[in-house]
C-alpha cells in the first residue's frame, strides 16, 4: 500500500477534525467528496485500487459522530422498522449475501463486462475482488446515511447540512475555475496532487474546440453529473427564497458548468430536471401564490428557450453548428464507439438477469452503463424491490412536524440534488454505488430534524404556504 501526498494532508485534517466540533469534520467530509480523481491512498495487494480521500475521512467522521451519545441514541431512530435506513440496512445485508454466493452459484453459467477488466469484452463469471470492494463501498455508503441521518436529528443539524452543502458547491465552482486557469496557462501539473488516482483520467479533452470542464474529477461526465445535483439544489434554495443571493449565484453559476462540462449525461440529466421543476411549480402557482423567483421562471423559462431556438433557427451558420452537437450529445451517440460499448455493457447486464433466473449476479461482479440495470443485474428481483423501498423512504417522506422554514427547505433542496443525481446514474453508472455524497444528501433529504421545539415553531401548513408565496430575508 502507497500513501500519497494528499493521502497525508487529509489524514492531518481527520486527526485535527477529532479535536474539533463535528461541524468542522462534517466540511471537510463533504468537500472532500469533490475530489474524484484524488487517491489517498492506493492499495496494490488487491489489485492497486485507489482509495478516495472522502473514504479515509469519513473514518474519522464516524469515530467523530460515535463519542456522541445522542447520535448513538439516533442511530436507533434511523434503522427503525419502516425507514429508509431499515431499507437501507436491509438491503446492504441482502447484497452482502449475494455478492458471496451468486459468483460461486453461477460461475462460469454467464458472461459478464468485469468491474475491473483486464481483457476487452466479456468474462465468464466467477468470484473476483471487485465483489469484496463494492461490497466495502455499500456498507461504507450505508453508515454514511445512518450517521449523517443521525447527526441532521440534533440540534441545528440540518441547518449544518444546508450550509456545508453550500460551502461544497462554492467549492466545486472554486475546482472548474482552477481547472480552466491551469489549463490555460499550460500549468495543469499544480492539480496533480488531486490528479493521482489509478484511473484513466480525461482532463484535457475538448468538444468543438471548446475545452470539457472536469474540475477536481475524472473526466468532464462526472464533473458535470455531480455539477448538477448543485445545481438542482441551490436552485430548489434560490426558489423557496432561503439564502436568496448566495442561492441564486451559485446555481446560475452550476448551470454554467454544467453546460462546460459538454456532457451527454449531465445535459440529458438538466432537461430532466428542469422540466420536473418546472411543471412542479407550474401547478403549484395553479393553486395558489408563489415566490417572485418561482414567476420569473414559470415565464422567462419558455421566452428564453423560444427566443434561443429561433435565434439559432435564423442563423444558417449557428444552426449548422448547433446540429452538429445534437448529433454528437444525443442522436449519434449509441453510434459512437462509446455508445456501442456501453450499449453491450446493459445488453449484457441484462443477459446475465435472466441466466441468473432473476437473482443477479452479486454485487461487484459486472458492470452495466446505467444504474437501474445494474440494481437489476446485481442485485435480482428481490434485492432490487428493497433497495426501492429505500428510495421512496427518501423522496416520500413526509415528517415535517418538528422542522423550520429552513429546515424544511434544506430538505426539499436534498430531495432535488439526490433526484438530479440518480436521472444522469440511469444514463451512465456502470454500478449500484451512487457514493457517499448522494447517501450523505439522502439523509439530509429524509431527516426528521431535532424533535424537541418551543411551541413557537410553525406548523406544516404554515411553512408549506410561507415557502412560496413570500420571499425569505436571508441573503
Amino acid at each position: 500500500m502507497t500513501v500519497e501526498p494528499i493521502g497525508l494532508i487529509i489524514l492531518a485534517i481527520g486527526l485535527f477534525g477529532l479535536y474539533r466540533p463535528p461541524v468542522f469534520l462534517i466540511y471537510a467530509f463533504l468537500t472532500s467528496t469533490l475530489l474524484g480523481a484524488a487517491a489517498a491512498t492506493n492499495v496494490t495487494a488487491i489489485g492497486g485500487v485507489s482509495i478516495q480521500p472522502a473514504h479515509l475521512l469519513f473514518g474519522f467522521v464516524v469515530l467523530k459522530l460515535l463519542r456522541d451519545p445522542e447520535i448513538r441514541q439516533r442511530l436507533f431512530d434511523a434503522v427503525t422498522f419502516g425507514t429508509p435506513g431499515c431499507w437501507l440496512a436491509i438491503t446492504v445485508g441482502f447484497s452482502l449475501v449475494m455478492s458471496y454466493f451468486m459468483p460461486r452459484l453461477f460461475q462460469g453459467e454467464t458472461l459478464v463486462f468485469a468491474v475491473r477488466a483486464t481483457t476487452l469484452g466479456t468474462v465468464a463469471l466467477e468470484p473476483t475482488t471487485s465483489n469484496m470492494t463494492q461490497s466495502v463501498y455499500f456498507i461504507a455508503d450505508m453508515f454514511c446515511f445512518l450517521l449523517i441521518y443521525a447527526f441532521a436529528s440534533t440540534r441545528d443539524g440540518i441547518k449544518t447540512l444546508l450550509h456545508a452543502a453550500l460551502f461544497v458547491a462554492s467549492a466545486n465552482m472554486a475546482f472548474a475555475v482552477l481547472d480552466w486557469v491551469t489549463y490555460l496557462t499550460r500549468t495543469t501539473e499544480i492539480l496533480s496532487i488531486i490528479r493521482n488516482a489509478n484511473y484513466t483520467l480525461r482532463v484535457d479533452d475538448d468538444v468543438a474546440g471548446i475545452k470539457r470542464t472536469v474540475g477536481s474529477f475524472v473526466e468532464a461526465s462526472s464533473f458535470g453529473s455531480v455539477t448538477l445535483g448543485y445545481f438542482a439544489f441551490t436552485l430548489r434554495l434560490w426558489f423557496m427564497g432561503v439564502y436568496s443571493r448566495l442561492s441564486r449565484n451559485l446555481s446560475l453559476m452550476a448551470l454554467f458548468a454544467t453546460l462546460l462540462a459538454t456532457s451527454t449525461t449531465a445535459y440529458f440529466g438538466l432537461g430532466v430536471v428542469l422540466c420536473i421543476i418546472y411543471a412542479e411549480f407550474l401547478l403549484r402557482a395553479m393553486s395558489g401564490p408563489v415566490t417572485l423567483p418561482v414567476k420569473l421562471f414559470l415565464v422567462g423559462a419558455p421566452l428564453l428557450l423560444a427566443n434561443l431556438v429561433l435565434g439559432i433557427a435564423l442563423n444558417e451558420t449557428t444552426a449548422t453548428k448547433a446540429k452538429d452537437l445534437l448529433d454528437t450529445f444525443f442522436f449519434n451517440k449509441m453510434a459512437s464507439d462509446s455508445g456501442v460499448e456501453r450499449s453491450s455493457w446493459n445488453q449484457a447486464a441484462l443477459q446475465s438477469f435472466f441466466d441468473t433466473y432473476g437473482f443477479g449476479f452479486g454485487n461487484g461482479s459486472g458492470r452495466a452503463s446505467s444504474f437501474i440495470i445494474a440494481v437489476i443485474a446485481n442485485l435480482g428481483i428481490v434485492g432490487t424491490a428493497l433497495f426501492v423501498m429505500f428510495f421512496v423512504g427518501v423522496f416520500f417522506d413526509r415528517r415535517r412536524d418538528h422542522l423550520t422554514l429552513t429546515e424544511e427547505a434544506a430538505r426539499s433542496a436534498g430531495k432535488s440534488m439526490c433526484l438530479a443525481w440518480i436521472i444522469g446514474s440511469t444514463v451512465s453508472a456502470p454500478l449500484i454505488d451512487l457514493g457517499l455524497s448522494f447517501y450523505a444528501f439522502a439523509a439530509l433529504a429524509c431527516a426528521p430534524g431535532y424533535r424537541v421545539r418551543s411551541e413557537s415553531v410553525k406548523t406544516v401548513q404554515h411553512v408549506q404556504r410561507r415557502f412560496y408565496a413570500e420571499p425569505q430575508q436571508s441573503s
